[in-house]
């Protein structure tokens, strides 16, 4: 007899709140991915390679898996960096994905506002995540940074909503 988790042909069924979870961790890997395509976008070479950038990791299974711990950060996709060194861009990305799913579960607007907003959150969390190494410049609250420094919360934020609005 099949269990009610299982489907025609003994798949397994999804609920609806498991699809969900899923459709977010998704969503959460894609901007990862595309925060870690934006940093290394200038370092690319003519011949499509990218500049080395060689560190160490502490994930001992990719070490394993690969016979070393030096990853170049520079020449990896995001998928295939190891789990340390996917953390900032994956902890940045839960962030400003999980504001989007706040106000959009609140049946908020996603609009300007909302951006200067969430994009506080933004760098108030990655503060909370790298403050003791953080420069002057960027220890200040979101309203006193350079309008540059800002700008890099705000696209995080827009990169969030343009990946939520298309999965719908």
């Amino acid at each position: 007899m099949q269990s009610p988790e299982m489907g025609m042909g003994g798949l397994e069924q999804k609920s609806p709140e498991q699809k969900a979870l899923e459709q977010k961790r998704q969503m959460v890997v894609e901007l990862g991915s595309s925060l870690h395509e934006e940093w290394r976008a200038p370092r690319k070479k003519e011949d499509g390679s990218f500049e080395p950038r060689i560190k160490k990791t502490k994930d001992e299974e990719w070490a394993k898996e690969h016979g070393t711990d030096d990853i170049d950060i520079a020449n990896s996709s995001f998928v295939e960096l190891p789990t340390d060194w996917q953390g900032e861009n994956k902890a940045a990305a839960e962030v400003a994905m999980n504001e989007v799913f706040l106000a959009n579960e609140k049946e908020r607007i996603l609009d300007e506002a909302f951006i200067e907003e969430a994009s506080t959150v933004v760098h108030d969390k990655w503060l909370e995540r790298n403050g003791e190494w953080a420069s002057p410049e960027l220890k200040k609250p979101f309203a006193e940074l350079a309008e540059e420094e800002k700008e890099k919360d705000r696209a995080q934020i827009r990169k969030a909503i343009e990946i939520f609005k298309s999965s719908k």
